[in-house]
């Protein structure tokens, strides 16, 4: 009988035109107020995923940075772990130095002329114009590789253990330290560098920020003298 009752209901929809969509229980009902939510959720959403991109590009960045840093520290090292020699009228050897300005010059140009990529090591205060070309020049001072704070700082370590080495390992002795064919004596470079954030998205941390890497390698004299 309900199926009769259906069939004829249908029939007279037909012929009357009509034919509603009965209202589904399980179909969301879309309100004003429903939109208004998800554009204040999109709004906030998608907020969170720019600086989540933006701290993943700096940290990149950083890594190849530091990268940058530790190769020109090595490259700093290994030249000076060669000490100079300065000798009298006779050729006798009367002290071997460390060249702390020719250190400095090979961190500068550890990365070629240009001194591009993810650290421009030709600029490593971050102010646009090369050290070389700076007035004062910074590169070619002594003081650059000896002040703590600098971006390029030499330290000559003397000592056995590397985790208590101490300064500074002589040079103008006969048979000792850089005399004795660098026993016990080490050299470590560190170099810093102004990174300046690709996304300064918070001002909290600044626009930017100091990198630095350092090279401890042992001094690699050459040279022999009895005392």
């Amino acid at each position: 009988m309900k199926k009769l009752i259906t069939y004829v209901m249908m029939n007279a929809n037909r012929r009357s035109g009509t034919n509603p969509e009965p209202a589904h229980p399980t179909l969301p009902q879309h309100h004003p107020k429903q939109w208004g939510q998800a554009v204040v959720e999109f709004a906030l959403a998608s907020t969170m995923i720019f600086f989540l991109l933006a701290a993943v590009v700096d940290l990149g960045l950083i890594y190849f940075t530091l990268q940058a840093l530790r190769v020109a520290a090595q490259e700093g090292a290994v030249y000076g772990s060669y000490p100079h020699a300065v000798k009298d009228t006779d050729g006798n050897i009367t002290e071997l130095v460390i060249p702390y300005a020719e250190i400095a010059n090979r961190v500068y140009w550890a990365a070629g002329d240009q001194g591009n990529g993810f650290a421009n090591l030709r600029d490593l205060d971050g102010n646009g114009v090369n050290d070389d070309v700076q007035s004062p020049k910074l590169y070619d001072q002594d003081s650059v590789a000896t002040d703590p704070n600098g971006y390029i700082y030499v330290e000559n370590l003397s000592g056995f253990d590397t985790n208590d080495l101490q300064p500074s390992c002589v040079g103008d002795e006969r048979g000792r330290g850089l005399q004795a064919g660098g026993s016990g004596c080490w050299i470590r470079v560190t170099v810093r560098y102004e990174y300046r954030f690709f996304f300064p998205f918070a001002p909290v941390f600044g626009n930017t920020v100091r990198l630095q890497a350092s090279h401890l390698m042992p001094m690699r004299s050459q040279y022999y003298t009895t005392p």
